[in-house]
């Protein structure tokens, strides 16, 4: 996706496909207001948005400004993202590794489990039935269980040795100055869970069918789905159907409705999430403490209450 030269807000972005391929049928996208305003935000936070590119020979990308990009401004690989986002959270497991430094599939491990999804760790082989599982360890990795020698600082969270009385020894915080956990003891083993998956199997091209199929609940005009899913309409239809504002008003609509219940049945499964932007998005769904109140109807007759009223007895 590029930004639209010499046209400010999120509604302008255009939809022009991958940075080698651009699509021919890049256009002004329907968005609702959700949407509208989570790229309006991601925008004004993403610094540049210049990538790194310098070809000269089309199709390639000469260096222009997209709203998303990878570390160091580059674009995402179809093959990366598959292999590091994509499907580990679609399945629950990295994809098996050749090359210099082969590995088998493992499992997306967690911490951080109270914070659905959790916080991933680097991969790591799976527990083994029958034998004691061994926590990530290891150079470059935040260290998750304590032992004897080594513990977690509460404060910073970095790994530093024990002393002879079991508490940390004297380290520099991150910024500057004396950590606050020198000489304390370590933090608590973090608990280790499996990464739950979203869906076994499911692919980006999926996702066109999921979109496809909720246009046709919300019973979308079918020239405005055809549209929405970069095709034509054939025949007759195709020539004299034309898309108007209110089609384009009500697929907005109905889009942002499925949105907020969504949100509404995350909150209710787990009010926080590891995610900042998600988790500030829970927070308006957070309810507020109250007093509990019992779900029993009250009894009548209680001491310091009313009196029991007579029951009525049927004449035969």
């Amino acid at each position: 996706m590029r930004t639209a030269p010499g046209v400010a807000g999120p509604a302008t972005i255009l939809a022009l496909g991958s940075c080698a391929e651009p699509s021919p049928r890049g256009g002004p996208a329907d968005l609702p207001p959700f949407l509208a305003e989570l790229l309006a935000g991601h925008l004004a936070n993403a610094g540049s948005l210049k990538c790194t590119c310098r070809n000269t020979e089309p199709p390639w990308c000469p260096g222009a400004e997209h709203v998303f990009l990878g570390p160091g401004r580059g674009h995402f690989r179809r093959s990366n993202y598959s292999e590091r986002f994509f499907r580990p959270a679609a399945d629950g497991w990295y994809l098996p590794r050749n090359g210099k430094n082969p590995r088998p599939a493992v499992p997306v491990l967690v911490t951080e489990c109270e914070m659905l999804p959790g916080r991933p760790v680097p991969p790591w082989p799976p527990a083994i039935p029958g034998e004691d599982f061994t926590p990530p360890a290891g150079r470059g990795l935040v260290r998750l269980v304590n032992d004897e020698r080594t513990g977690r600082c509460q404060a910073c969270g970095r790994a530093w040795p024990r002393r002879m009385d079991k508490t940390l020894i004297a380290h520099a915080a991150p910024q500057r100055g004396r950590c606050a956990g020198s000489g304390q003891p370590p933090a608590e083993d973090m608990t280790v869970a499996s990464w739950l998956p979203v869906l076994r199997g499911l692919t980006p091209h999926g996702l066109r069918h999921g979109l496809q199929t909720w246009m046709d609940e919300d019973g979308i005009p079918e020239v405005l789905k055809t549209e929405r899913m970069g095709h034509e309409m054939p025949g007759m239809h195709g020539v004299y159907g034309h898309v108007s504002p209110a089609m384009r008003a009500n697929l907005k609509a109905a889009l942002q409705e499925r949105w907020e219940s969504s949100l509404r049945d995350r909150a209710r499964l787990s009010p926080r999430s590891i995610v900042p932007t998600l988790d500030a998005l829970l927070a308006a769904y957070l309810q507020a403490p109250g007093m509990i109140r019992s779900q029993l109807a009250p009894k009548i007759g209680h001491r310091g209450g009313g009196q029991r009223r007579p029951r009525s007895r049927s004449k035969l």
